[in-house]
């Protein structure tokens, strides 16, 4: 046997290579320092302090081993208590998926059975709707069948009634024909005889007109000649002709004059727009039907309502004026919405009015001026109510028109207020500015004659104060009227834009006037347009008039009938009032683009209206009155920003149809 391989060691060394470096390789240094440090360490008097911190080293070590054998038998358990937790839980979602599919199975099933005995149905029905079909084109070839042998037996029955009125026709031709021939051929033969017919009994139709005509010639020429030879005739001919031409002479101007009087003493001058005082024109009004209708209907609906005790009561304390100034005054200004200091003052003037009357004292003349739309017009007609006083209203515009006869109108309205002697008048003159401004000077050419003329009269009846009437200026520019004008006024009114305070008055008395009805109609008003709503809306509506915010109101339930909504909204009466600042009433830089404002804010509308008046004093003074006579103060007002809102209105329309 051969030497096998040498023998090693576990980690593949030979036994020589062992050897080998065990002699050659080994470094007794380490054991010779080990040694020496035992040796010191046993020397040391802390040799066996060391040794027992070695010693709970070595039991600390231990102790650590045990907590980590705890800690891994801990999280041995709890792997297993989560692979339990997860296999139940798996084995519970593979339940649930189970029973799903079973559902799922289920219902499929159920579909699959239902779309078969659907389309079974739809089957039969096809089946129904191809029998029918058959049906029905069966029916339809029979009748065209009946239809086209109909057809023929009526083609053959008018093809042998036309054979038939054909030669019925032909039969008729020759019968007439040989009746009339005859007749021809007589008449032709005869034909010189009628000729001589018709031109005698033409001669002799001639002759008789002719004869008649004499006759009645021959008959006038003696009459005449018999009357012109009687003079006793012809004298009493011409006393009837000569009295006949004086009775109508007499009768036109006998008409006209007293058509004249009546007018003068019983009629109203044409001026006088709207009175109080008695005319002729109320007594005819007596018998017109329809206004007496309808004042008898008023009077049924207020019996009906229970109000009529309280409504006369009211009327007979206006009318006799009883009850204390303070009393009529607080009815006055439920109806007219004004400042405190204003109401004050004006509530003095009220009741120095009312006791003017009591102790036959002279009367005021008062001027109104102001912004349109701010109540002046109402305001006049609310204190003639209220004072007891009769009253006249007249348009300056209606004065400046009449042309050369405005002073003769003019003065026929102070001759009909002087001729009620017992009686105390108010004149009220809107749009006074219309011919009481200044131009009297020769230099303003552009005021004519007949308005001076005008001003005149009026400044002569004016002259002196009066116990009869007294008279109430409304303008928009007070700064344009005649000075004489202004030095006849007794006591001046500004009335200017409405306050924040003022504007919710306003909005809340024309929204129960104009909104709030509308449930009558069975229309709903959301409950969020309370009256913190009514607030914020004033606030928003600062910077417009008075008339400008009933207007609004109207607007609103305008488009609310117009659109046929059945809900009033917060979002549409938004839109409405946004659509109207920006476009309908043109309020320029008050009613558009304005911030939200609040009582203690300056008034930005009156500053605005107070510009504009400066700047039309100015162009006054410089151009010789050319913009005072073509000034109309209603339109000036309205003028601002017409290109700017025309795209605002489009929008906003589009915006209103949207939400209706």
């Amino acid at each position: 046997m051969g030497s096998g391989p040498p023998s090693g060691n576990k980690y593949g060394y030979t036994d020589e290579k062992v050897g080998e470096h065990i002699t050659g390789n080994f470094d007794p240094t380490a054991l010779e320092r080990g040694a020496k440090a035992l040796k010191e360490l046993d020397q040391s008097s802390n040799s066996k302090k060391a040794f027992e911190l070695i010693k709970l080293q070595e039991l600390t070590k231990q102790k650590e081993y045990e907590k980590q054998m705890e800690e891994l038998s801990l999280q041995r358990a709890q792997y297993l208590s989560n692979k339990t937790r997860i296999e139940n839980e798996e084995r519970r979602k593979t339940i649930n998926y189970q029973q799903e599919q079973e559902r799922v199975t289920a219902e499929y099933k159920t579909r699959l059975e239902a779309e078969a005995y659907q389309k079974k149905l739809l089957d039969q029905q096809k089946q129904n709707e191809e029998w029918l079909r058959n049906q029905h084109e069966q029916y339809l070839r029979q009748e065209n069948i009946r239809k086209r042998n109909e057809l023929e037996l009526m083609n053959l029955k008018m093809k042998q009634i036309r054979e038939e009125k054909s030669l019925e026709r032909e039969n008729m031709k020759a019968r007439i024909y040989e009746e009339n021939k005859g007749l021809i051929e007589r008449e032709r033969k005869n034909l010189d005889i009628h000729l001589k017919t018709l031109k005698a009994k033409a001669d002799e139709e001639r002759k008789t007109k002719i004869e008649s005509i004499n006759k009645y010639f021959e008959q006038f020429n003696n009459s005449l000649f018999l009357f012109l030879n009687d003079k006793e005739k012809v004298y009493r001919f011409a006393l009837a002709v000569t009295l006949t031409s004086l009775g109508v002479y007499a009768t036109k101007h006998t008409t006209r004059f007293i058509r004249t009087y009546t007018e003068t003493k019983l009629g109203k001058p044409k001026l006088i727009r709207e009175t109080s005082l008695w005319h002729i024109n109320k007594f005819f009004d007596l018998f017109n039907l329809k206004r007496n209708f309808s004042l008898f209907k008023k009077y049924i609906v207020v019996q009906v309502n229970g109000g009529g005790d309280k409504a006369h009561h009211k009327v007979a304390n206006i009318k006799s004026g009883s009850g204390s100034g303070s009393d009529s005054s607080s009815n006055m200004f439920d109806q007219i919405v004004l400042n405190e200091e204003l109401q004050e003052k004006l509530t003095w003037s009220i009741n120095s009015l009312r006791n003017s009357k009591k102790y036959d004292l002279y009367l005021k003349n008062i001027l109104l001026h102001g912004p349109p739309g701010t109540g002046k017009t109402l305001f006049a007609k609310t204190v003639s109510y209220y004072s007891n006083f009769d009253y006249i209203i007249i348009n300056g515009g209606d004065v400046s028109a009449l042309g050369i006869h405005a002073s003769v109108e003019l003065n026929k309205i102070f001759e009909f207020v002087k001729k009620r002697k017992n009686k105390k008048c108010i004149i009220f003159i809107d749009e006074a500015e219309a011919f009481l401004r200044k131009g009297r000077n020769e230099s303003f050419i552009n005021f004519s004659e007949h308005l001076r003329n005008a001003l005149a009269s009026f400044l002569y009846h004016t002259g002196t104060e009066s116990k009869n009437f007294g008279v109430i200026l409304a303008t928009n520019c007070r700064d344009i009227l005649d000075p004489a004008v202004m030095d006849r006024i007794d006591e001046q009114y500004n009335f200017d834009i409405p306050q924040i305070s003022e504007i919710k008055k306003m909005v809340s008395v024309y929204f129960n006037k104009y909104v709030f009805p509308l449930k009558k109609y069975n229309i709903i008003i959301d409950d969020s347009v309370d009256d913190n709503y009514l607030d914020d809306i004033a606030r928003r509506l600062y910077g417009l008039s008075g008339r400008q915010i009933s207007k609004l109101c109207l607007n609103i339930q305008n488009t609310v009938f117009g659109s046929n909504s059945k809900v009033v909204s917060k979002e549409l009466i938004d839109l409405i009032i946004n659509w109207n600042l920006s476009n309908a009433f043109d309020v320029g830089e008050v009613g558009t683009g304005r911030q939200t404002a609040t009582d203690s804010q300056p008034h930005q509308g009156t500053r605005q209206y107070e510009k504009q008046s400066e700047m039309r004093n100015e162009q006054y003074e410089t151009h010789n009155n050319t913009q005072i006579s073509s000034y109309n103060p209603r339109q000036n007002s309205g003028s601002h920003n017409t290109a700017n809102s025309n795209s605002r209105k489009m929008e906003n329309k589009v915006v209103l149809n949207h939400v209706l």
